[in-house]
């Protein structure tokens, strides 16, 4: 029963939850209206001290939908949550939705539709960022401005064969996924309609007060283990336009963050650091027309140029160690 019932799986969703207890009908309820039935619904309780648990299984009692909840124990964090999630999976494709998101009736059947029909490793769609003061519509082709993974299926064939995982214990999980997806991928469709509702949440971890500099140095610590696995994956040659690209905008928008003058220093010099030590200027010469690489090009070299920058940003009320 279980291989009968895997093959007529298109599409599993992930859905990691922690202590999101008040938004999880929601989600769950956007899941249950998909024109898409041949669907599965993963979640993962990630031992949120809330009643989340008790909530997902009165919704899954009530719902024709298979719905498969995993409760842990210990919490594991929002990148190991969806690993779990993962191994669990049976679906032709693989969805993530947080659990303080929502999606769109139609998302996953066209998003689906068009995997199969263009035989893509991963498919995009648009978003819409939420919250009360109204709604914004994104629909960014760009790797660099689309690195959720909650807007995307992804083949998992494709992610198994390729070892793509999230990074444990770091912030920027979705980033490093989605880098080793597109860089891996032959075929990669994108489509405009913003099907996705991402809560635009101020208590979120990369959102909270004070965390500018928490994600400065997680931000490193993440780049740094995707650009040795970029060079121990033989990927460099092909990824080095992308990666000088991904590197370069971040420091840029350092600029424009909470942290120290020393902290943005530390983080310049670092991003220069990776583009020597996997010579990623000696690549493709039209990754200098990007203007973030042209920019980090152009100061990176004049570090007391930096803070009139930030001036003009008008963000120079920042805090000096």
């Amino acid at each position: 029963m279980e291989s009968v019932f895997a093959s007529q799986v298109s599409v599993s969703v992930i859905v990691p939850v922690f202590n999101t207890e008040q938004y999880l009908l929601l989600c769950l309820s956007s899941l249950a209206k998909q024109h898409l039935r041949s669907l599965e619904i993963i979640v993962v309780i990630d031992a949120s001290p809330d009643n989340a648990y008790q909530v997902a299984t009165r919704f899954a009692q009530q719902s024709s939908l298979p719905i498969r909840i995993v409760n842990l124990e210990k919490n594991v964090g929002l990148a190991q949550a969806r690993n779990i999630g993962m191994s669990h999976a049976k679906g032709q494709y693989l969805g993530f939705l947080d659990s303080d998101d929502y999606v769109d009736e139609n998302m996953y059947q066209h998003m689906f539709n068009q995997a199969s029909e263009q035989q893509a490793d991963w498919v995009s769609c648009g978003f819409s960022k939420f919250s009360d003061h109204g709604v914004e519509c994104y629909a960014h082709q760009n790797i660099s401005e689309n690195t959720s993974v909650c807007n995307k299926l992804f083949r998992r064939s494709f992610i198994l064969q390729h070892q793509i995982s999230f990074p444990q214990g770091e912030l920027f999980e979705d980033e490093i996924f989605s880098y080793m997806a597109e860089l891996f991928a032959e075929t990669v469709v994108h489509i405009d309609p913003p099907y996705y509702f991402y809560r635009h949440n101020q208590q979120g971890i990369c959102r909270r007060a004070g965390a500018d500099k928490h994600r400065l140095y997680a931000r490193m610590s993440s780049i740094g283990d995707f650009m040795q696995r970029m060079e121990q994956s033989e990927l460099l040659p092909k990824a080095a336009p992308q990666c000088l690209e991904m590197l370069c905008r971040h420091a840029y928008l350092q600029l424009r963050t909470q942290v120290s003058w020393f902290d943005l220093l530390c983080y310049w010099r670092f991003t220069q650091h990776l583009i020597e030590k996997y010579q990623l200027n000696n690549g493709d010469a039209s990754a200098q027309d990007n203007y973030f690489v042209s920019s980090f090009s152009k100061w990176h070299s004049r570090e007391w140029a930096l803070w009139l920058i930030r001036i003009r940003a008008g963000r120079a009320n920042y805090a000096v160690e």
